[in-house]
């Protein structure tokens, strides 16, 4: 009995499981519902608009694009410093127009050939403190009193202090400067006996620099001589009273002769006083001259006249100046070697 009603079961289980393979399986063309198997998946996962999803908008920003809106991340100041990027503050007397000047005045002066075919500038420290001394250029003066204007920026600035400081402050950006102007902003050269508009080529930038470069390295060893003779200066100041001298004994020369006087007495006194000024001049020139051989004696003589003239009535330290002046200027004329290196 119970084993005909398992025989029962099993045929009626049978019987389910074969039509329910038909309607899965079978090729039917009838229209109706198409019925699958549902298979779970292992890890459900909620569709994306559960939980307001639906809300999102598609985001079309660039992958490049900067964060907006981000919460700044507090960085250690220890790790940070490397990555750190420091501003140049702008001198308050001396601006940075100065910088931009400065390397206009250098390249102007720059021939890319001369009469005789070759590189060469007329920049010089003589032709630097006159053009300086009347134009100013890139200084924050007030008034219209050049000779107070010119003292007031060298009481700032000739010192050691403030030498070192505007240097370090305007050395690389000056170098960058004199490069990039010369590569890319186009000005009169003087090419043999023509004048042509255009930027320099990179040989002509090098040349520029190592004949720059010389002539920086020439005004340092007369600025460190001056620095280290206190003679230099204080001939250079005999030289001013001899000069003086002589305008005198010019003066009595002349009234003499005016007055139809015997002029022999007059004469005399003049050619002495001539005759001493140009001793204390040829001292003068003596003393740098081992200095700069290669300077000529009218540059040598002038800045020995110009250091006497920064040193009077200043304090003691100005001369000390001279000795920071030539070593920021050595430096410079290694800078422009180096920069002349890289692009040879």
């Amino acid at each position: 009995m119970k084993q005909r009603k398992l025989a029962a079961i099993l045929i009626t289980l049978a019987t389910f499981l074969a039509i329910g393979s038909y309607a899965l399986f079978s090729d039917t063309t009838e229209e109706g519902p198409v019925r699958r198997a549902v298979v779970p998946s292992e890890d459900p996962v909620a569709p994306f608009w559960v939980n307001k999803e639906q809300e999102v908008k598609p985001d079309y920003t660039p992958s490049t694009a900067e964060a907006q809106n981000a919460t700044p991340v507090k960085v250690d100041d220890a790790k940070s410093d490397k990555s750190q990027v420091i501003e140049i503050t702008e001198d308050q007397m001396v601006t940075f127009s100065f910088v931009e000047s400065l390397a206009d005045f250098i390249l102007s002066r720059f021939h890319p050939q001369s009469t005789k075919g070759t590189p060469a500038t007329l920049t010089s420290a003589k032709a630097l403190n006159m053009y300086y001394g009347q134009e100013l250029d890139g200084f924050s003066i007030s008034g219209s009193d050049i000779r107070r204007s010119r003292k007031a920026i060298f009481d700032y600035a000739f010192t050691p202090t403030m030498i070192r400081t505007l240097y370090d402050l305007y050395a690389p950006v000056f170098m960058a400067q004199i490069v990039d102007t010369a590569s890319s902003d186009e000005r009169e050269y003087k090419v043999r006996e023509n004048t042509e508009r255009r930027v320099l080529s990179n040989a002509e930038i090098t040349a520029m620099l190592r004949l720059n470069a010389r002539k920086i390295d020439q005004t340092a060893s007369i600025f460190k001589a001056i620095s280290s003779d206190p003679s230099i200066t204080k001939m250079a100041g005999k030289y001013l009273m001899a000069a003086k001298a002589v305008e005198r004994a010019n003066v009595q020369l002349q009234n003499a002769m005016a007055d139809d006087k015997n002029t022999s007495k007059a004469s005399q006194r003049l050619k002495q006083a001539i005759q001493q000024r140009e001793r204390i001049k040829t001292e003068v020139i003596s003393l740098l001259k081992p200095a700069c051989p290669g300077c000529t004696e009218a540059e040598l003589f002038y800045l020995a006249q110009w250091s006497y003239r920064r040193i009077l009535n200043g304090p003691e330290e100005n001369l000390e100046t001279f000795g920071v002046a030539a070593d920021v200027l050595e430096d410079m004329a290694e800078r422009f070697r180096t920069q002349a290196d890289e692009l040879n």
